[in-house]
């Protein structure tokens, strides 16, 4: 085993591969989906893309066998994943060793993801000093084998696709009401900009609800994995000017239907703990609590 630094999309691809042979492994780790990590890396803040400096792949030969991403600047995190054989074995361990050691300076470190239920992971992490905090994320599933029939949208409302980057300041505006960003106009929307002319970017994929007066009130991103058939929601929002009109079920009804249209079987999405509202919005379309992730923190907030 050696490690070397992240070098372009060739890599990439085998990540995301990582991830989708982890799923099918369910072996105990919780493998993220591979939108999540397409997310991640091209809906970035940091317009010199130095998040390519913050990777770090572990081969065997020429094939991937872990990697590591840290975001020091994000909420000074850290994320590991093997392949699904090394589980618990000297080999992840140096990966995970590694990681927390680039992330030492720090007084604070976290990482995210870590399943209720992953004992040898939960173990090592305390171990070495994490102990988890009280919030957490809940992962959702629901199956698509059925059919998927999309509730109405009020009179005048309407569902598309993005049209691509002439669509970026609409995105960006109804995006940043959605999540509350204080981030200046300007910068927000030209990192929209950015993922939008992103290689991961598919326009089919990001789905919105139009008002009547033009303006984005909901947004969402789909994602397929082909090897497990698995679907996933990241990001979802509504413009808290259109709360309460059901604009978000349907907007998820219709993410279901072209995941369906794809070939895949079932759909996920994750919310925040303590986030109600979007957890009733996923359960009144039929997702289904799985299980927790939870987040593993060593040091002081402040």
């Amino acid at each position: 085993m050696y490690a070397r630094n992240y070098e372009g999309l060739k890599d990439l691809h085998a990540m995301l591969d990582l991830l989708a042979e982890g799923r099918k492994a369910n072996n105990g780790t919780y493998y993220v989906h591979r939108g999540d990590l397409q997310w991640w890396l091209f809906y970035n803040d940091d317009i010199s893309q130095k998040w390519k400096s913050n990777i770090r792949l572990w081969m065997e030969g020429d094939r991937l066998i872990g990697w590591s991403l840290l975001s020091p600047f994000e909420g000074r995190a850290f994320d590991v994943y093997a392949s699904p054989e090394l589980r618990g074995t000297d080999c992840e361990h140096e990966m995970l060793a590694w990681a927390v050691e680039q992330m030492s300076a720090y007084e604070y470190v976290r990482t995210v993801w870590v399943a209720e239920d992953d004992k040898a992971h939960i173990c090592w992490l305390e171990e070495k000093g994490f102990s988890h905090k009280e919030e957490h994320m809940v992962l959702f599933k629901r199956s698509l084998s059925g059919p998927v029939s999309e509730p109405p949208l009020p009179e005048g409302f309407g569902l598309r696709s993005s049209h691509g980057e002439v669509d970026a300041k609409l995105r960006a505006a109804a995006s940043q009401a959605s999540f509350g960003s204080k981030m200046p106009f300007e910068e927000y929307w030209k990192r929209t900009l950015r993922f939008m002319q992103s290689p991961v970017y598919v326009p089919q994929h990001d789905v919105f609800v139009i008002a009547p007066d033009e303006r984005v009130a909901a947004f969402c991103c789909i994602w397929t994995d082909d090897l497990n058939k698995m679907g996933y929601f990241e990001p979802v929002g509504v413009h808290p000017e259109f709360h309460r009109r059901g604009l978000g079920k349907s907007l998820l009804f219709e993410g279901l239907r072209r995941l369906q249209s794809e070939g895949m079987t079932e759909a996920s999405v994750c919310a925040e703990s303590d986030n109600p509202p979007a957890i009733r919005l996923y359960e009144s379309v039929g997702f289904q609590k799985v299980k927790h992730l939870l987040t593993f923190v060593k040091g002081k907030t402040s």
